[in-house]
């Protein structure tokens, strides 16, 4: 038997810390809304939730990330559909990915908002939910960079799936932020529950995006049916809004391509 050591340990020059104890629960009030706040939601075993449709919208997630969703049954999932124990894992894969640099005081420093490792940062995380259930609010809060950033799911009948970005500096000086956010491994249309379960790396290989030029989408398409018969490719379309001076890049993303801001696309 070993003891255990209670040595400082770093990650190159950077010291791993060990985040506050998770689980805590309260009702706050958030953007004049009630919501349910997690404290450091990330201590605890992954664990699964929804957010509800007053439509035909299905959307399971992970306390870790990872989510399925889609309209009416799996068969028109817009992320791959599998069981809880895949969404949990799938957190590096499939959906939201955000990567910034950020420059303050003559340095410049790489941060990624609700990565799973070594935690160099002091930070926290917090998780809100609404009590209709129709909203869910993923928060990071960096003390050391003093920068916040919150990601919403939702849904509407128009618009399908909504996720609202927020970056909140919440320290005392101006700070230049270069930043990366978007989502992974989204399906194209006509990948049936039987294509993801059995034709996935044949999926992967035809899976094609493109930006639409002058609006702030993406097209996301097969560049081949997987079928012999003579039917038309259809799509799926993604819309973002960008903030001013940024601009939507799309790509047929395998989910373990991690590219840093200032990369060309």
């Amino acid at each position: 038997m070993t003891k255990q050591s209670k040595q400082r340990v770093f990650l190159g020059e950077s010291a791993v810390q060990v985040s506050g104890p998770g689980g805590g629960g309260e009702w706050v009030e958030r953007d004049g809304e009630r919501f349910y706040r997690i404290t450091n939601y990330h201590r605890m075993p992954p664990f699964l939730m929804s957010v509800v449709s007053g439509y035909n919208h299905w959307l399971f997630i992970s306390s870790t990330g990872g989510l399925t969703c889609g309209r009416r049954d799996p068969g028109n999932a817009l992320f791959p559909y599998c069981t809880d124990d895949k969404i949990h894992d799938a957190c590096e894969t499939t959906g939201p990915k955000t990567v910034l640099l950020v420059s303050r005081g003559g340095r410049t420093i790489l941060w990624q908002p609700f990565a799973t490792g070594p935690i160099v940062y002091n930070f926290e995380r917090n998780l809100y939910k609404n009590m209709p259930g129709n909203k869910l609010v993923f928060e990071e809060v960096n003390h050391d960079l003093g920068l916040a950033f919150t990601y919403t799911w939702t849904n509407g009948n128009r618009f399908g799936f909504i996720r609202k970005s927020q970056l909140i500096n919440t320290g005392t000086s101006e700070v230049h932020v270069e930043l990366l956010d978007g989502l992974r491994n989204l399906l194209p249309y006509g990948v049936n529950l039987e294509a993801q379960a059995e034709f996935s790396t044949l999926v992967d290989a035809y899976k094609q995006a493109e930006a639409v030029p002058g609006a702030c989408a993406g097209i996301y398409t097969l560049s081949s049916i997987l079928t012999d018969r003579a039917e038309p490719i259809l799509a799926d379309l993604d819309y973002h809004l960008v903030i001013e001076g940024g601009r939507p890049v799309a790509a047929a993303d395998r989910g373990r391509e991690t590219r840093t801001p200032g990369s060309p696309p």
